[in-house]
C-alpha cells in the first residue's frame, strides 16, 4: 500500500472506515475502527518467493525497506493517494533501480488522465495490474495461476465507547455484474464477478476465523455476494450440516442489493447466520436496477426485526435531485433506519460510464484538478439541478437527520440486536432459537451505554427512543444488575469527558490518529 501521511477528508480520518464514513457526525459517539489492507497481505501470502507485507509505513521505512534490495515492489494505491504512490515511485527508481514497480489496485485508472503527472508515473512502472492481482502477479513469476488462495488477515476492531470489538474478513470475488453508472468497482473488472473461491472454501475460511477467540464475525468483500443466490444457498447449507461449530458462533455479513435480498426470506437469513448487509440504496428517486424487487423500506425494517444490522449508502448529486426534492429524498432514507450509514456525493471515477458521460458532456472539473481532491465529499462535475455548493450542504444535512432523529449507531446497533433476541425466542426454528443467547449477551453488553445516549441524546425524540430501548430490555431481561449500573457510570464519566473535550477544544488539542506499521514476512523473507 502507499505510504503515509494520509490525509483528512472532511475533518476525519481517511483511513478509519467508521469514522470517516459509516458514523461520521455522530460527535462524541462516532466509532473509530481499523481495517487491514487486505490487498497486501493476499498478494504478499499467494506467492512462493519470499515476501514481505508493509502496512501504513512511513516514507522513511519505505525506504529502509527498499534498500535491502528486493527485485519486485507492488504498491496497491487509490486515486486519492497518487502523490505518496508517485513519491514511491521516485524512490524506487532512488534507491534501488533494479526493482521492477508493479502498481495495482483502483488508483491505475487514473493512469489514462491528464491532470498531473500520470504519464511520469506511469513511465516509471514496469507492470500494471488492471484487475484482479493475485494471477496477475503469479503469472508474472511463472507460477501455477489456480492455487488455492491463502486468505490470513490482522483481526480488525471497531472501538465503540471504550470497547474494542474484533472481526475478520474473507474475500469471495472481486467486481460486480450491477454495472451502475458510476461504480468503479465494477468498471474496474469489465462488469464481471471474479470470483476467488468455491461455497466449501469460502466456509472453511470463515468457520476457521470464527472459531479464533476474539473474533465477533466475518465481513464477506464481494460487491454483491447475496446475488448469486446457488452459491449462497450451497455455503448454508455446509453451514447447516456443520456441527463444529454452534449456530450461535456463525455470524458473516456482506454486501447486498434490493434486487438480490429479494431472492431470500428473512428467516433464510437469519437462519444461515447473517449478522449485517451493506445495502446501496442511494436515492428514492433512482432508477437503477439493483433497486428492482421488494419494496426498500420492507427489506430495511423486516432485516431489523429479524437482528439482521444494515450499512445504507446514500449519495447526493444526482441529475434528477432539484432543491424541490431532495429533502424529501433525504427523509425518505432517514425513515429507512440503517444502522450505518455512508452518505457522500456523487463522484465519477475514472472509467466508469459515469465519467466517460461527464466528460462528453464537458462536466468535468479539470482545470488545476489534483488526485488529492478525489474523494466522497468532493466536487469535481458541474451539477445539472443543485449548484455545486449546495450538494455538500445536503450531505451534511443529511447525515444531521439521521443522528438528530434515528440516533448514534450504537442506539442502532442496541435496537437491531434487542430485536433479534425476541424474534429468536419467537421463532419455531431451532438454529434460529439457538442464536438467542448471542443476541442476549450483545444487549447486556450494550445496555450500560444507554444512559450515555440518553442523557447527550442529540434530539428530545432521540431521548424518547432510550426511554423506550430500556423499557423493553428490563421487559426481556429483568432489572439490570449492580455490574451493569456501575458500568453504565462509567460510560456516562466518559462521554462527559468526551462531551466536555468539544466544548474547550482550545484545551483540548486533537490528536490525529497515529498508525504504526505493520510489517509480515511470508516464505522465508527476513
Amino acid at each position: 500500500m502507499t505510504c503515509g501521511p494520509y490525509p483528512d477528508i472532511d475533518g476525519t480520518d481517511s483511513m478509519d472506515l467508521y469514522t470517516s464514513r459509516l458514523t461520521k457526525g455522530q460527535e462524541i459517539f462516532t466509532l473509530r475502527s481499523y481495517y487491514p489492507a487486505l490487498p497486501v497481505y493476499i498478494l504478499a501470502q499467494n506467492v512462493s518467493i519470499p515476501s514481505v507485507a508493509l502496512e501504513y509505513p512511513t516514507y522513511e521505512e519505505f525506504v529502509e525497506e527498499l534498500k535491502k534490495g528486493y527485485d519486485y515492489v507492488g504498491i496497491n494505491f487509490n486515486t486519492i493517494f497518487f502523490d505518496n504512490t508517485y513519491r514511491m515511485c521516485k524512490a524506487v527508481k532512488q534507491f534501488s533501480p533494479r526493482t521492477k514497480i508493479i502498481l495495482g489496485g483502483y488508483g491505475v485508472t487514473c493512469l489514462r488522465e491528464e491532470f498531473q503527472e500520470e504519464k511520469e508515473l506511469l513511465s516509471m512502472a514496469d507492470y500494471v495490474c488492471h484487475g484482479e492481482g493475485v494471477r496477475f502477479v503469479r503469472d508474472l513469476l511463472g507460477e501455477p495461476l489456480d492455487g488455492e488462495i491463502r486468505q490470513e488477515f490482522p483481526s480488525s476492531y471497531i472501538y465503540s465507547m471504550g470497547e474494542k470489538i474484533p472481526f475478520d474478513n474473507v474475500i469471495s470475488a472481486l467486481g460486480c455484474r450491477g454495472a451502475c453508472e458510476f461504480c468503479c468497482t465494477s468498471a474496474f473488472y469489465d462488469y464481471k464477478k471474479v470470483r476467488l473461491v468455491d461455497p466449501a472454501g469460502l466456509w472453511k475460511s470463515i468457520k476457521e476465523k470464527l472459531l479464533k477467540n476474539d473474533c465477533r464475525f466475518v465481513w464477506i468483500y464481494d460487491e454483491d455476494f447475496f446475488a448469486d443466490a446457488d452459491y449462497v444457498r450451497e455455503m448454508a447449507e455446509l453451514i447447516r450440516k456443520d456441527k463444529e461449530i454452534p449456530p450461535e458462533k456463525v455470524r458473516w455479513a456482506g454486501f447486498g442489493s434490493i434486487r438480490s435480498i429479494s431472492q431470500y426470506e428473512v428467516e433464510e437469513l437469519a437462519e444461515m447466520g447473517v449478522s449485517a448487509i451493506w445495502i446501496g440504496v442511494e436515492s428514492k428517486f433512482s432508477e437503477l436496477p439493483k433497486r428492482k424487487g421488494r419494496d426498500v423500506k420492507d427489506v430495511f425494517d423486516s432485516l431489523r426485526k429479524a437482528g439482521i444490522q444494515t450499512v445504507g449508502s446514500f449519495i447526493i448529486g444526482w441529475d434528477f435531485q432539484t432543491d424541490e426534492n431532495i429533502v424529501e429524498d433525504i427523509d425518505y432514507f432517514v425513515g429507512l433506519k440503517p444502522t450505518y450509514t455512508q452518505v457522500s456525493s456523487l463522484m465519477p471515477c475514472p472509467e466508469t460510464r459515469l465519467w466517460e458521460r461527464l466528460k462528453k458532456e464537458n462536466k468535468l472539473y479539470t482545470e488545476g484538478f489534483r488526485w488529492s481532491k478525489h474523494h466522497l465529499y468532493s466536487i469535481m462535475h458541474r451539477h445539472t439541478s443543485i449548484k455545486d455548493g449546495d450538494v455538500l450542504k445536503y450531505v451534511n444535512l443529511t447525515q444531521e437527520k439521521l443522528y438528530h432523529e434515528n440516533g448514534p449507531s450504537i442506539l442502532g446497533t442496541f435496537e437491531v440486536n434487542l430485536e433479534g433476541y425476541v424474534h429468536c425466542m419467537e421463532s419455531k426454528n431451532e438454529r434460529i432459537r439457538a442464536q438467542a443467547s448471542m443476541y442476549g449477551d450483545w444487549c447486556r453488553k450494550i445496555f450500560p451505554a444507554l444512559f450515555a445516549v440518553g442523557a447527550y441524546s442529540p434530539s428530545p425524540g432521540v431521548k424518547k427512543l432510550v426511554k423506550t430501548l430500556q423499557a423493553r430490555y428490563i421487559k426481556e431481561f429483568g432489572a439490570p444488575s449492580f455490574l451493569s449500573l456501575l458500568k453504565s457510570g462509567l460510560f456516562f464519566c466518559y462521554a462527559a469527558i468526551l462531551k466536555l473535550r468539544t466544548f474547550l477544544p482550545h484545551r483540548f488539542k486533537k490528536r490525529k490518529a497515529k498508525r504504526y506499521t505493520r510489517r509480515y514476512s511470508y516464505n522465508g523473507a527476513e
